[in-house]
């Protein structure tokens, strides 16, 4: 893959990004960030990782060594028994806000920002033979739903290629929305047909930040350092514009906003939505209902690469009925 196109230059000229935004479906962006700022959530993260077992006690916490027994992924149980305090940090929550962030969407959408309050937080464990989670190539649009959104990417401190680095495939927003099929990665919907556009991807350091649409296709690096690798990517939409609802939540599997701010030192933030007074309407889920036909019918048959996508469905379907399907198979399939 070649570089991406350096988008700095252009940080202070709203207009320029935009236009640059609508080209090539994505924005790399160095410094976008305080790294001091960045590397103090990634030590705090860090610090609820080793406490939750997932860090090699052989090498001081800072290094982020994973322990390869203890590798685990969202949805299971053992990883979001130790995710849900990660999620809910208080300093995670304010990178996402940050007011350099926020300004820059600003200008670029020209009018005020509304920063999802459902956003994604990342535990890649590296890549072994008994271990592999790497994101597969999707589009954010099918789970994101409402009007126009573009994803931040920012890994939690330096992330070179090797360490799993995002890709995304230049030009693929023009193609719309794709066919999916079941897949293992996040969200459990990979694409299914020919992806256009040229894959692209590059090194990060701490405050680095990539932007892209929510129809640009894009895929994980495989995660081959010793390291956990840690990032957030949270959504941007201008105010005005509609929201799906499912995005006003906390992330699934996290506990209510009284739960999530329980621990916080601040009230300062908290519900910073309110004062937008979002249109918000409901999520468009006939993406989610042909995963779920799909994954039912592979569970039936016996196939196990379904499991992920069932365990979704366990956990997250507002359906009672799906819920109880999904776990059935799942016991099936022995998981």
């Amino acid at each position: 893959m070649r570089d991406f196109l350096d988008s700095t230059a252009l940080m202070g000229d709203g207009p320029a990004l935009a236009a640059r935004l609508r080209r090539d479906g994505y924005l790399f962006l160095r410094g976008l960030l305080p790294g001091a700022a960045v590397l103090e959530v990634r030590r705090r993260l860090l610090e609820k990782a080793a406490a939750g077992g997932w860090l090699d006690r052989a090498h001081p916490v800072e290094a982020g060594i994973a322990d390869p027994a203890a590798a685990c992924k969202d949805p299971e149980e053992r990883y979001m028994t130790v995710f849900r305090g990660i999620w809910a940090d208080e300093a995670l929550h304010r990178l996402r806000t940050h007011p350099a962030v926020l300004a820059l969407f600003g200008r670029m959408f020209g009018e005020p920002a509304l920063a999802h309050p459902m956003f994604v937080q990342r535990n890649i464990f590296p890549q072994s033979e008994s271990f592999d989670f790497t994101t597969g190539a999707h589009q954010d649009k099918v789970h994101i739903g409402g009007a126009t959104s573009h994803a931040l990417w920012v890994p939690l401190g330096d992330c070179p290629r090797e360490k799993g680095a995002l890709a995304v495939a230049a030009g693929s927003h023009h193609a719309g929305v794709l066919e999916t099929r079941v897949g293992g990665g996040a969200g459990g919907m990979d694409i299914s047909v020919p992806i256009p556009g040229e894959w692209v991807s590059g090194a990060f350091e701490a405050g680095d930040a990539l932007i892209f649409s929510d129809t640009t296709v894009h895929r994980a690096l495989p995660n081959r350092s010793p390291e956990i690798r840690l990032s957030f990517d949270a959504r941007y939409q201008p105010a005005s514009q509609p929201v799906a609802e499912t995005n006003m939540r906390p992330y699934s599997g996290c506990g209510t906003w009284e739960e999530v701010y329980a621990g916080w030192s601040s009230d300062d933030q908290q519900y910073y939505w309110k004062a937008l007074s979002p249109v918000v309407v409901p999520l468009d889920r006939s993406h989610y209902e042909r995963r779920d036909r799909m994954a039912f019918a592979m569970a039936e048959s016996g196939d196990a690469t379904a499991r992920d996508a069932l365990l979704r469905i366990a956990q997250r379907d507002p359906d009672e009925a799906k819920r109880r399907r999904a776990e059935g198979l799942l016991r099936g399939l022995g998981a």
